[in-house]
């Protein structure tokens, strides 16, 4: 995070906390989020972009996502039409981002955000070297990440229980447990890396041992350590 400075050093203010929750199916991620809402402190869901700036944002970052697809192209794999606009959504995002004025006392938690993302383009196109760049502005720009899991039983259980369809809905048990494992692995492998590259602070919860508001209090604590600290 940095800050906004006049020339004699006084801080004016800073740009917004940039968070993201992550975790498998039925970890808790959109609960916290809703938990974290309270008075103290701004909380914005997700990255807010008009639809006129997300499209002018998304033409200028044509020509790098061009780039992407030729080299993959000469190697004889086209960009599939998900992983273009995976791609070119993380682009725009971070060019969003990196463009905030100060906003003191401001936090964008994202559920859904560029490390989901990344794991999404991960699962398509392992060996896209263009991922390893991606990763490495956002670990500039990803102040924290909070990832949430528990005990594989336990979530088997709890999306057994829930009403909401989810990609494992349909699923065996034995299935489920396969892609509830796989998808743990790749949000510890992408967020190591976060933490390697870059600034990026990675608190992990493990949300059968500790209730959410429990667990939001503790993140609403840090997020104010965060703030005062700039």
């Amino acid at each position: 995070m940095t800050h906004t400075m006049l020339a004699d050093n006084t801080i004016v203010g800073q740009p917004p906390l940039v968070v993201e929750i992550v975790g498998p199916e039925c970890a808790g991620k959109t609960t916290l989020l809703q938990a974290l809402n309270q008075p103290r402190i701004k909380i914005l869901a997700g990255v807010r972009i008009r639809k006129i700036n997300y499209i002018a944002l998304a033409i200028s970052n044509i020509p790098s996502l061009l780039a992407t697809f030729l080299r993959q192209y000469r190697h004889s794999r086209r960009l599939t039409y998900n992983e273009a606009k995976l791609m070119l959504r993380l682009k725009v995002w971070h060019h969003f981002l990196s463009r905030q004025p100060p906003n003191n006392n401001t936090v964008i938690v994202c559920d859904h955000g560029p490390i989901t993302t990344l794991v999404m383009l991960h699962r398509y196109c392992p060996e896209e070297k263009s991922l390893d760049r991606l990763l490495n502005q956002w670990a500039s720009t990803l102040d924290m990440v909070i990832c949430l899991d528990a005990p594989v039983a336990t979530l088997v259980e709890r999306i057994q229980k829930r009403n909401k369809r989810t990609r494992v809905t349909e699923k065996s048990e034995q299935e489920t447990y396969t892609i509830l494992e796989r998808t743990r692995r790749f949000y510890e492998e992408i967020s190591a890396k976060m933490t390697a590259n870059g600034c990026t602070r990675v608190l992990y919860f493990d949300t059968e041992q500790e209730s959410l508001n429990q667990i939001a209090e503790k993140v609403l604590a840090e997020f104010d350590q965060e703030s005062s600290q700039g």
